[in-house]
Formats: C-alpha cells, structure tokens, sequence
C-alpha cells in the first residue's frame, strides 16, 4: 500500500484531525471517513462538507493545473461536469457500510 505524505502542518498541530482518507483497491473505491467532526456546531454538516469538497476541488485542480499546465478554472469545470453527471446517475454503487470509530 502507498500512502501520501501527511502535511507539515497537520504533524506540528496537535489538534490537527484528520476528515477522510481514500483508497483505489480490489477494483473499487474505498473511504474512511471522520463525518461528523461538525456535529453539534452553529452550522449545518452537509453545508460544512460542501465547503470542504469545494476546497479539496480547488487544491486538486491547482495540482493538476501545475502539472498540466491546465488552467485552474478549466480543470474545476470538468471536475465539476463529471461530479454532478456521477451524482444524477451513478456508473457504480456505494459498496460498504458505516463503522463507528471506537475513538470517536
């Protein structure tokens, strides 16, 4: 298994928590996932994991985009295209289920 490297500023914070990691493996997509860190706040999760997505979405286009050489814009268009077609019909089902951290 490769892993990523975890950022220089997550290892220093000692509150640092980490909301997701994902995988390609076994022909499937697979997640761990901290979903309710916003539980219990004065804002709503779902609206609270849109601006985290929107902000993954934008550090993934900016990596793309210096690779590529793509433009930013263009890359979180197509990004955006291909999410909301997946949303309204899925290529592939959810596989799994949702396990309770034992320290959560």
């Amino acid at each position: 298994m490769k892993e990523l490297v975890i950022p220089p500023a997550a290892v220093a914070d000692e509150n640092a928590v980490e909301l997701l990691r994902a995988w390609v493996a076994d022909g499937g997509q697979w997640l761990s996932l901290n979903p309710h860190l916003y539980r219990n706040r004065d804002f709503d999760e779902e609206w609270a994991w849109g601006l985290f997505l929107a902000d993954t979405i934008r550090h993934l286009a900016r990596a793309i985009g210096s690779v590529s050489g793509k433009d930013e814009r263009k890359v979180i268009k197509e990004i955006r295209r291909a999410f909301e077609k997946e949303i309204k019909k899925p290529t592939t089902a959810v596989r799994g289920g949702y396990l309770e951290d034992e320290a959560g």
